[in-house]
């Protein structure tokens, strides 16, 4: 009896250790319960902030993007309002008669000096015969007794003359190519009258390429002649072709026109005026073929105006 009544003040303090300690390890979470927040449910700061430095990040990135654009296209100003050009011939014959022959072409290459279309040369050929009559009467007429005179003498100049001229007119009914470059619409046949200064088919001249591109006046500040710029032509959506600024128009693109805008009117709407600025091509060997009339975008490296004026 006094070892069990011995015993049981024993068991007392152990069973109020093991009680405050599932007290103790209780009150964390009981304590997390009245603060509105579970325990199991606490998340890390830069979990709950990450919404608003993505949004942060985004922002910077847009302007940047923005700045860098704007700066591009400050530096490269572009338009796609652009046109690839060459210098179109008007064949014309110098003189009027019947076309006998056309060797011309459409749309086939020919070297200068090739014969495009011959003209009937019979009334030619009797021009050069009766000039050449009239020359040697006068020179006839010049050997007599009075072929010191003045009067004789303007005789026989006025024939060598006569005979020059119909040479000239004889060699005129052969039409000639004037330069290397490509034929264009033919519309003449044999059996047609040719007229004096009436044109029979357009000759493109190859010699020389060109684009006029027609800038706002908002991107002239910075463009200038002899700046380099790049040239895309639909045609050759593959090829990247080189130029260089070869003029500024003087005027904008209206002030051409046969009907200029009157802007002295009360409907009036300001809009941005374009000025055609003339780039010429530099073509490779292995370029390919142009076409007049082609669309084009040109982009103008103006960087070198900033570097001019630093070094002012």
């Amino acid at each position: 009896m006094q070892d069990a009544s011995s015993r049981a003040p024993q068991g007392k303090p152990q069973a109020k250790k093991s009680a405050k300690v599932q007290q103790e390890q209780k009150s964390p979470a009981k304590a997390n319960t009245q603060n509105g927040t579970p325990a199991t449910a606490a998340k890390p700061s830069f979990i709950r902030s990450w919404p608003g430095i993505a949004t942060v990040v985004m922002t910077v990135a847009v302007i940047a993007a923005a700045y860098f654009y704007w700066r591009h296209a400050t530096l490269y100003p572009s338009t796609d309002n652009a046109y690839v050009q060459a210098n179109i011939v008007q064949i014309a014959p110098l003189t009027s008669g019947l076309v006998t022959e056309v060797n011309a072409k459409e749309f086939s290459h020919v070297k200068a000096g090739d014969v495009l279309v011959q003209l009937d040369p019979a009334p030619f050929d009797a021009a050069v015969k009766g000039a050449e009559a009239r020359l040697t009467l006068a020179k006839e007429q010049a050997t007599g007794a009075a072929g010191q005179s003045p009067v004789a003498k303007a005789n026989v100049d006025q024939a060598q003359a006569g005979v020059d001229q119909a040479k000239l007119e004889r060699d005129h009914a052969t039409i000639k190519a004037p330069v290397d470059g490509i034929i264009g619409k033919v519309r003449v046949r044999p059996g047609s009258i040719a007229k004096a200064g009436m044109s029979l088919f357009p000759l493109i001249d190859t010699s020389r390429w060109w684009v006029d591109a027609n800038f706002k006046e908002t991107d002239l500040a910075r463009i200038e002649p002899g700046q380099k710029a790049t040239i895309a032509i639909d045609l050759f959506p593959s090829r990247e072709f080189e130029g260089e600024v070869q003029s500024v128009s003087p005027a904008s693109g209206s002030s051409f026109s046969l009907l200029p805008s009157e802007n002295a009117t009360g409907s009036w709407v300001k809009t941005t005026q374009r000025f055609p600025v003339r780039i010429s091509l530099t073509l490779k060997p292995d370029d390919p073929e142009l076409r007049i009339g082609a669309s084009a975008t040109v982009t103008v490296d103006t960087t070198n105006k900033d570097a001019g004026s630093g070094a002012q």
